[in-house]
């Protein structure tokens, strides 16, 4: 590489800085998706510049690592791009999406990293509220927020199970019936009337009928079976296990399906000895 590229790398790198530097200064009193400036990041200078390579980042992370660096990566992405734009709609739904996957991997801070990404589901929600992105995504982080979060469980409970059947109502197929297979282990669960929205046939039909629809998605009997094991179906529960861990390792399930199918034997060492 010749040193009159290495100099115009450089010299890109410091005008970002320089840019981002002045555009974080303009952006005080902005309503910015990011309010908590104490969670990790990564240098803007690591990240590209533009708008769409920025999303680029957040999406090929989301569909190929979880691991918490990299996830960590793809938030500060999204900062970056809100410090230049606030309050963008694909910023927005991104941020929720990476955060509860954070929440989920970060248990250290899953409730900064839950609580952050609510409240960017809900600026989506309010931005596009016909589109899917916002309504799945808070209920995914604030069914997150309750679980770290046990004693405010109760009066969040309502509102996942709102926000997750909307996303159903406008795109059930959306992710290999993300929406619905939320919403069915909502159901699955927490804890059943009166302390809780949990109803586990109301859990079954939903995941039979996602499970249905969408059999190529290993995460669809994952929850199904688990819904079985819980109705002392075994039988059930363990093809629906078996068939899952036989699922071939690509896609999406390549990058989530680890703890799927850890949590899978486990089950089946106590089903099928």
């Amino acid at each position: 590489m010749g040193s009159a590229h290495l100099f115009g790398l450089a010299t890109t790198s410091l005008l970002s800085g320089l840019i981002f530097a002045v555009l974080l200064n303009s952006t005080t009193g902005c309503h910015a998706l990011f309010q908590r400036d104490e969670l990790p990041t990564v240098p803007y200078d690591e990240l590209p510049f533009t708008v769409i390579e920025l999303y680029n980042v957040a999406d090929r992370v989301h569909a190929t690592s979880r691991r918490t660096k990299e996830l960590i990566r793809a938030r500060t992405a999204l900062k970056k791009v809100d410090l230049r734009e606030s309050g963008r709609f694909g910023t927005a739904w991104r941020l929720a999406r990476v955060d509860s996957v954070l929440a989920r991997v970060d248990t250290e801070r899953a409730f900064d990293w839950a609580q952050e990404g609510l409240a960017a589901a809900e600026k989506a929600r309010s931005l596009r509220p016909g589109k899917v992105y916002g309504h799945l995504y808070y209920a995914a982080c604030a069914g997150l927020l309750a679980k770290s979060r046990p004693t405010e469980a109760d009066k969040l409970m309502n509102s996942v199970v709102e926000a997750a059947s909307k996303a159903a109502a406008i795109d059930p197929g959306y992710e290999g019936g993300e929406p619905r297979r939320v919403l069915g282990a909502i159901y699955l669960y927490a804890p059943s009337w009166p302390s809780g929205v949990g109803d586990l046939d109301e859990a079954i039909g939903i995941l039979e009928g996602v499970a249905h629809d969408h059999p190529q998605d290993p995460r669809n009997l994952f929850y199904l079976a688990e819904a079985y094991r819980r109705a002392d179906d075994r039988p059930k529960a363990v093809s629906l296990y078996r068939k899952m861990l036989e699922a071939p390792r690509a896609g999406i399930w390549a990058v989530e399906g680890p703890s799927y199918r850890a949590e899978a034997k486990s089950h089946l060492r106590v089903l099928d000895p």
